[in-house]
């Protein structure tokens, strides 16, 4: 499996379900930013499309993201990345039951290749044999993410929570960690297996700096287009579909409802989520317009 071909079921776990991807370097042009506007015209919210991980380029953000949420009164995330109880129920989520181990899972010869990636990230083995196949999958995703000089830490998710603390706005999650993990999960252990098997692919290949180079050059420029593109044209593989269906899909109706409820009248959030939540068939856009609301995408005020 190439690089293109693990982009489609790895992007959206990236995108939308574990906060690794991030923001924008000081590109000109279209920004994954949307004015949301009601029936009446009034402007209930932005909508921005974040990638929760990247290195030093992305910051600052863009001025028209900054002055958008300078303007907002709350902001809304996937999940609060600073959520002291978010990496024990996700630990808790991830471990096999007693006596059960990784290899119990996976076909006998992508055992010895889940091994030899996990050395070359320095993963330790008898840790990762405990876990299920989909954080085995996040914890070699999220590693090849940072070899390849992308860290979580350097997150936009994560900025913007400390931002709102620091201003003392509030924070709201539009999931619950238990929505994550059941997407996570999701399609079952064959649809898993094909998952952990693009990703060991990608290692294997060293494919990860150009693909994450890839997703961040589609995202500088606006191109909605283009990761829509790489999440629906270039496929994963039948086998891991479901998974695909439960990460984007499935969330994109929960999350459009969370945010309809959280468009109180007189208030104007800022609305943070994973940049393959927004476009296409499907998408935030789409669902949001569907719905009664216009949503104008803003380009760079310098272009």
């Amino acid at each position: 499996m190439n690089a293109s071909g693990w982009s489609r079921i790895g992007r959206a776990l990236l995108a939308g379900a574990l906060l690794l991807w991030a923001g924008l370097a000081a590109a000109k042009g279209p920004l994954f930013l949307w004015e949301l506007r009601d029936g009446e015209g009034t402007l209930r919210a932005w909508l921005y499309g974040t990638i929760h991980v990247c290195d030093a380029g992305c910051f600052p953000l863009p001025a028209d993201v900054r002055a958008a949420f300078a303007g907002a009164d709350s902001l809304a995330l996937e999940l609060d990345p600073e959520d002291p109880g978010l990496t024990r129920l996700l630990m808790q989520a991830a471990r096999l039951p007693a006596g059960e181990r990784l290899d119990d899972i996976l076909p006998p010869a992508l055992r010895p290749r889940v091994a030899l990636a996990m050395d070359r990230l320095g993963l330790p083995r008898a840790v990762l044999q405990g876990m299920q196949p989909w954080m085995v999958s996040t914890l070699l995703t999220l590693k090849a993410a940072e070899r390849a000089g992308y860290g979580a830490g350097q997150g936009i998710d994560l900025s913007l929570a400390r931002d709102a603390r620091a201003r003392g706005i509030e924070l709201w999650p539009l999931e619950r960690v238990e929505q994550q993990v059941a997407a996570l999960s999701a399609g079952g252990d064959k649809a898993q297996v094909a998952y952990l098997t693009e990703v060991v692919s990608l290692i294997e290949d060293d494919a990860a700096p150009e693909y994450f180079a890839s997703i961040l050059r589609a995202w500088r420029t606006g191109d909605v287009a283009e990761i829509d593109r790489i999440l629906r044209e270039e496929s994963g593989g039948p086998d891991a579909a479901p998974l695909l269906e439960a990460l984007l899909d499935a969330r994109n109706v929960e999350m459009a409802e969370a945010i309809e409820r959280g468009l109180k009248p007189g208030r104007r959030p800022f609305i943070a989520v994973g940049a393959g939540h927004i476009g296409g068939k499907g998408g935030l856009l789409e669902i949001l317009a569907a719905r009664g609301y216009a949503l104008r995408q803003v380009h760079d005020a310098n272009d």
